[in-house]
C-alpha cells in the first residue's frame, strides 16, 4: 500500500508524519509552478465588474500575454513558494495526523473514504494558517497590470508585506483567513474522498493517480470557488472598504447576479485539474522512493485492503 494511508503505532506515527510532510512540500512545488498561469487568469476575472477588463478567460489570457509578457503569467509566484510548499507539507501531515487519530479513536486500521474525508477537514485547518497571508499577497501581485517601476505598484512580495504591516498590521496581513478556511475545508473532505474512491476502484497506477487527483481538485473547486470569489475580492479591497467578507456576498449577487460566484471557475477548474493532478503524482512517487530508502511499514493516501 502506498499514498495517504498510515497505520497507528508509537513511533511509526512520526515517520508516517515526517514523510507525509517532506512528501508534501515536494508536491508543493509541483502544484504551484503547474497551476500558477491558471491562478493569474482567475484572480484577473475574479476581480474585474462584469466584462469590463476581459470578455472571458480567453481574453483575460490574450491581453496579459500580448501586454505584458508570458511572466506576468507568473506573478506573485514568489510568496506562494515560499508559503505554498510548509502549507503542502501541513497538509498532507495534517491528513496523515487526521488518519492516525482515527485509527486510535476507533481502534482498527482500516479506513474508510468517509474517514479520509474527515482526515480531510483536518488536513485544511493545519494549513490555513500559513496559506492565508501568502494568499493576500499573492492576489494583490497578479491583479497588477502595469509595471512594478509605476508609481503606487508594489515592486515584490517583500513590498507587499512591508507597506501591508505599514497599513494595518499584522491583521491586515491575515485579511481574509476565515473565508480562506470556508473556501478549503469542505472542499478539503470531498478532495479525499473523490480521490480515494477511485483508487480503490481503479487501482494505483501513475495514469490512475493523475486522473483521480484532477478530479479530486475539480471537485474541490467546485465547492470552493464561490468563497474563493469572496476571498479575492476582500483580500485585494482598500483597507476600510469592508467591515467583512459577509457584505460581499449580497452586493455581488445585486450587482451581478449568481453566476458572479463562479466566476474563473474555467481556468481554476482547468487548474485543479491538472496542478491536482500532478500534485497528487509527485506525492506518490515521493512516498514510494522513501519506501525503498527507508523501509518499514506501509504509509500514504490511500488504503489498499
Amino acid at each position: 500500500s502506498s499514498g495517504i494511508n498510515a497505520e497507528y503505532g508509537g513511533g511509526q506515527e512520526e515517520k508516517t508524519g515526517a514523510r507525509a510532510f517532506v512528501a508534501g512540500g515536494l508536491s508543493g512545488i509541483a502544484f504551484l509552478v503547474a497551476g500558477q498561469p491558471f491562478d493569474t487568469i482567475k484572480v484577473r476575472m475574479q476581480k474585474q465588474a462584469r466584462g469590463a477588463l476581459y470578455k472571458s478567460s480567453r481574453d483575460c489570457l490574450y491581453k496579459t500575454v500580448t501586454k505584458e509578457g508570458v511572466r506576468a503569467l507568473f506573478k506573485g509566484m514568489g510568496t506562494p513558494l515560499c508559503t505554498c510548499i510548509p502549507s503542502s507539507a501541513v497538509y498532507f501531515m495534517g491528513h496523515s495526523h487526521g488518519i492516525t487519530t482515527q485509527q486510535w479513536l476507533f481502534g482498527r486500521q482500516e479506513m474508510s473514504v468517509w474517514n479520509h474525508g474527515i482526515a480531510g477537514f483536518w488536513a485544511a485547518t493545519y494549513m490555513i494558517f500559513i496559506l492565508a497571508p501568502g494568499e493576500r499577497i499573492k492576489c494583490l501581485l497578479q491583479l497588477q497590470t502595469g509595471k512594478r517601476t509605476e508609481r503606487g505598484q508594489f515592486s515584490g512580495p517583500t513590498d507587499v508585506i512591508r507597506r501591508t504591516l505599514r497599513e494595518g498590521g499584522v491583521r491586515q496581513l491575515y485579511k481574509g483567513t476565515l473565508v480562506t478556511g470556508l473556501r478549503d475545508v469542505p472542499g478539503s473532505g470531498l478532495f479525499f474522498v473523490v480521490y480515494e474512491s477511485m483508487l480503490r476502484r481503479w487501482g494505483e497506477s501513475p495514469a490512475v493517480i493523475g486522473v483521480a487527483g484532477g478530479a479530486a481538485g475539480m471537485a474541490m473547486w467546485f465547492v470552493g470557488v464561490p468563497a474563493d470569489v469572496v476571498k479575492t475580492k476582500y483580500q485585494t479591497a482598500p483597507a476600510g472598504t469592508y467591515r467583512s467578507f459577509l457584505q460581499i456576498v449580497p452586493e455581488l449577487y445585486r450587482s451581478e447576479g449568481m453566476g458572479a460566484f463562479f466566476k474563473g471557475f474555467g481556468p481554476s477548474g482547468l487548474r485543479a485539474f491538472f496542478a491536482n493532478g500532478i500534485c497528487l503524482m509527485t506525492y506518490e512517487l515521493t512516498i514510494k522512493v522513501w519506501q525503498r530508502l527507508y523501509p518499514t511499514t506501509a504509509v500514504g493516501l490511500h488504503a489498499a485492503y
